[in-house]
């Protein structure tokens, strides 16, 4: 039997979002990842605090997981793109969490809808893993019947 866990992180609720359809649709478990330091919400702090704790691989204080990752076979990822690459909090799971032999499919949104270069990342640290597909949204919660296709026809492939 396959297990599925969706982990995301969520700033602004638009991988929240995602995660949650992508969850239901895959009747799979869902996980959060909590952080301690988040950036400011607003403003030009926003912008330069995330990007740089991006761009430096900034420690945001990731709480632990609530699911044990070794019980699941796919591992669905979801995160919102900052500064060209992942959050600060999805780079931490990475180095807290690592892991292998799972099928791998990542979905990360942003609001140009260019998540290449850091979906490539993630492949390329997780590459011990099968990877089994992508996805690059835009704007989910101001998109949202337009994702929710999308999202349908992405869980469609997968199986």
């Amino acid at each position: 039997m396959n297990k599925t866990v969706v982990i995301y992180y969520s700033f602004e609720g638009n991988s929240e979002f995602v995660a949650e359809n992508i969850a239901k649709l895959m009747s799979a478990d869902v996980e959060k990842l909590q952080v301690k330091n988040e950036p400011p919400k607003k403003g030009l702090g926003k912008f330069l605090h995330g990007g740089k704790a991006a761009l430096l691989k900034d420690d945001p204080g990731l709480f632990p997981l609530q699911v044990d990752l070794t019980a699941y076979d796919t591992v669905v990822m979801v995160y919102p793109v900052w500064a060209g690459t992942f959050p600060p909090a999805i780079q931490e799971f990475l180095k807290q969490y690592p892991f292998e032999g799972k099928k791998l499919c990542i979905v990360a949104n942003s609001a140009s809808g260019a998540a290449q270069k850091s979906i490539d990342q993630m492949k390329e640290i997780l590459k011990n893993n099968t990877f089994c597909g992508s996805l690059s949204l835009q704007n989910p919660k101001r998109n949202e019947e337009k994702v929710l296709g999308q999202i349908r026809e992405f869980v469609e492939r997968l199986k």
